[in-house]
């Protein structure tokens, strides 16, 4: 072999240990990221907990956090589709009385083979119920509700 193919080698050797090197960092921390657990009786505590619900696919949980007025139910929640790999994070909130705007930025892996995460950003409104938090609307991961299916 000569010289230059050996050190050719050598240099791709070193790449390809590098980007797994970076790529196991990464990993490890983005799986290392602390969780902050919000007061069950927030606004941002009441989106959290419907989300871990919905991810754990225990819809009728996530239903009980829907106002009376909301249309939604578990069988819209049934419907909805979250991907296997997703993260939230809460980026704003704004409190004015008894109502509640909820940002979040959901990531999600887009590429299973190269771990690619594509972020969407979704709101919740909540409203304060008999002293409660209640998400009104269609909130995320639902985009329409009480369809009729036959």
């Amino acid at each position: 072999m000569s010289e230059t193919r050996r050190a050719s080698n050598q240099v791709l050797t070193v790449i390809v240990v590098l980007t797994l090197a970076l790529a196991g960092a990464a990993a490890f921390l983005t799986s290392s990221r602390e969780t902050k657990e919000y007061a069950p009786n927030t606004p941002q505590g009441v989106v959290q907990l419907f989300l871990q619900a919905v991810i754990d696919g225990k819809n009728e949980d996530a239903a009980t956090y829907f106002s009376i007025s909301s249309t939604c139910d578990a069988t819209d929640i049934d419907r909805s589709w979250i991907p296997d790999t997703v993260r939230v994070s809460l980026t704003n909130t704004e409190i004015d009385a008894d109502r509640a705007y909820i940002d979040v930025a959901v990531d999600m892996n887009q590429d299973q083979l190269f771990g690619d995460l594509y972020t969407e950003k979704h709101n919740f409104r909540l409203a304060r119920e008999s002293g409660n938090w209640k998400i009104l609307g269609i909130p995320w991961p639902l985009y329409s509700c009480d369809e009729v299916t036959k």
